[in-house]
This record gives C-alpha cells, sequence and structure tokens, in this order.
C-alpha cells in the first residue's frame, strides 16, 4: 500500500504570509471601479453613485491596512511547528490502523489481472490465459480465507492545507467576501475564500473485490474462444471500478486536541501554564468553527467548550482536573470519530 504524504504544503504555508491573496484579489476589485470613478466621470450616472464608488475604493486601503496590522500577524513558533507536525504525525498512524488490510493473495490476484491485461495488448494470448489462471486461484484463495471481502484498500492518499491566520482575520476576510457578493463581484469573493481550509484530507481508493474472480474467469473463456476484445474490455470494466473514500479532519481539532493532552500533563502547580493551554484550546475551536468545520457537530463542539471553561475554573480553585481531563480528551475523541465517520464516497 502506497501512502503520499504532502508536508511541503504544510512547511509553505507556515513560512509564507497568508495576506497576500487576500490583500491583491480586494484590491484588483476595487481598484478598477476606482479608476472608472475618477477618470471616466460620465460613465457614473450621478455624483452619488461617483463618491460611493470613490468610498469603496478607499475602503481597499482600510482593508490593507487592517490585514497589515500585527494583530493579524501570527508569527509561527518552533514549539508550533513541532505540535503541527506530531499531530499530524498521529493523525496518520491513526488512519493507516483503521484502514482494512489488504489480503496478500487478493493483492496477488490484482497484480496478475493487471499483468494480463498487458499481455493481451501485447497479443501474448498465451502468458495473458496463464497470468489469469495464476490470478482466479489467488482470488479463490482470498474469498475462501475471508468470504465477506468487499471493498479493498489499494491505494492512499493524504494532502495538508494549512492556514495560518487567528479568528479575527478569518473573521474580516469573510465580511470582506460578503460585501463583495452584495456587489456581485463573486469571483474575487472566491479569491479571498478559497485559503479559509485548515485540514487534513485522506482519500482511499477502493476496490470491490467481488467483481475480480468474475472478471478473469470470462476473459479466460473470451481468450479461448479467440474473442481478444472483450477479454481486454471485461478487465478493464474491473480494474476501472474504483471507490474513493475522503475523510476531513480539521486541524484547529486536532490542535486543541494536543493541547489539552499537554496541559493534563502538566503539574498541579502549574496553573498559569495550564490556564494558558486551555484558552489557546479554546481559540483554536474557535478557528474551527469560523472555517465552517463545526456545523455538522456543533452541540459536540459546545459541549467541549463548556468542559473547558469548567477545567478553567477548577484549575483557579482546588485544581482537582484529573477526572475532567480524562472526560475532556474522551470528549475530543469522539468527535475526531465523527468526523472520521463522515465519509464522503466517489464512485467511478
Amino acid at each position: 500500500m502506497k501512502t503520499k504524504l504532502l508536508l511541503s504544503t504544510v512547511l509553505a504555508s507556515l513560512l509564507m504570509s497568508s495576506t497576500a491573496l487576500f490583500a491583491s484579489s480586494y484590491q484588483d476589485s476595487v481598484a478598477s471601479k476606482e479608476a472608472k470613478a475618477l477618470n471616466h466621470p460620465a460613465s457614473v450616472h450621478n455624483q452619488m453613485s461617483a463618491r460611493a464608488k470613490v468610498e469603496e475604493a478607499q475602503d481597499r486601503e482600510a482593508f490593507l491596512a487592517k490585514v497589515d496590522k500585527g494583530e493579524f500577524k501570527k508569527e509561527v513558533t518552533q514549539d508550533e511547528e513541532r505540535r503541527l507536525q506530531t499531530i499530524i504525525s498521529k493523525a496518520v498512524q491513526t488512519h493507516k490502523h483503521s484502514m482494512k488490510k489488504a489480503p496478500k493473495e487478493f493483492m496477488n490476484g490484482l497484480k496478475k489481472t493487471v499483468q494480463a491485461l498487458q499481455a493481451i495488448h501485447a497479443n501474448k494470448i498465451k502468458t495473458a490465459e496463464t497470468l489469469l489462471e495464476g490470478a482466479t486461484k489467488e482470488f479463490d484463495t482470498a474469498f475462501k480465507t475471508n468470504p465477506k471481502l468487499d471493498f479493498i484498500p489499494v491505494a492512499d492518499n493524504i494532502d495538508i492545507i494549512s492556514f495560518n491566520g487567528n479568528a479575527k482575520l478569518i473573521k474580516h476576510i469573510k465580511d470582506s467576501a460578503i460585501k463583495l457578493l452584495k456587489d456581485n463581484d463573486t469571483q474575487a469573493a472566491i479569491d479571498i475564500l478559497t485559503p479559509l481550509q485548515d485540514e487534513m484530507t485522506m482519500r482511499t481508493q477502493l476496490v470491490p473485490a467481488f467483481l475480480y474472480p468474475k472478471a478473469t474467469k470470462e476473459a479466460a473463456k473470451d481468450l479461448k474462444a479467440g474473442k481478444k476484445d472483450a477479454a481486454f474490455k471485461v478487465l478493464m470494466t474491473a480494474l476501472s471500478a474504483t471507490q474513493v473514500d475522503t475523510v476531513i479532519l480539521p486541524i484547529p481539532l486536532l490542535t486543541a486536541q494536543d493541547m489539552i493532552l499537554q496541559a493534563s500533563k502538566l503539574e498541579k502547580s502549574h496553573k498559569k501554564e495550564a490556564t494558558k493551554l486551555l484558552n489557546s484550546a479554546q481559540d483554536e475551536l474557535q478557528r474551527a468553527m469560523l472555517l465552517g468545520y463545526t456545523h455538522k457537530f456543533s452541540k459536540n463542539y459546545k459541549e467541549i467548550e463548556k468542559q473547558i471553561e469548567a477545567l478553567k475554573t477548577e484549575i483557579k480553585g482546588k485544581n482537582v482536573v484529573v477526572k475532567l481531563y480524562d472526560k475532556l480528551l474522551n470528549s475530543f475523541k469522539d468527535l475526531t470519530k465523527k468526523h472520521t465517520e463522515a465519509v464522503k464516497t466517489n464512485k467511478k
């Protein structure tokens, strides 16, 4: 099984500013309107319209100024980089362990099926017949061992998209997009909204196991009957039947979970450090909400927020928090499981 992990996307997003694309898209949108209003007054219906266009252009400067403000800039520390790499690594390992293992015999049969198809294409009919016979035996053995074989994972791909912007920036971008949409400047709105993703996307390609023994047997009969094209078509149809299951995990959720875990390991006397981590976890959950990842499981997210507040209160008091941490981490585990089970399936 091949696994492709695109970590370069994460590193690039950590090193580059998140604001350039938003600023340029918004600037291009209003700059054209400003030019039209100032350079071609006759094209504007009246003075009020001209003034509105100029004011809109001035809004551009306010937008750029806000984006450049220090409050929107977030320097990524080494600790944050390490945390990101750690949570991604954990999520990848969890994903791998949760996947069904493809039986060795089935994979051998699949390999021989592909080789048979290549042999038919090269007009090596005897070789193809031998390969199909071997593939059928492998498939029969696999089903004898496990009669309930259905969809078998054959490839895995994991993509990372990281957005390094705080909640204030996300709100500002969304507000700006709303203004653009009201002005029917849909494409500019799309441009500034597109980067608002902070997620791991895990795509697993599966094949319908039950098709293959039927296909190899039918193709073998066609070859014996001299129907090379029919045999080729049967194998192509089987090999083209795939299903892609997609799971999306919000990185802010995983980050918040890691922060809670880190806080739970602190000594009880380290109240300030624990509270700081809990506050940061709440910020991450706020980012997850603003980025639209909480919509399906809003009750679960709200429950986690309540549990964090309870923990913060308890830390200030007697600090009897072990059970509260356990309960909170279990809530995170349940929520992550819900995201994982929300599989999007695409059949071909």
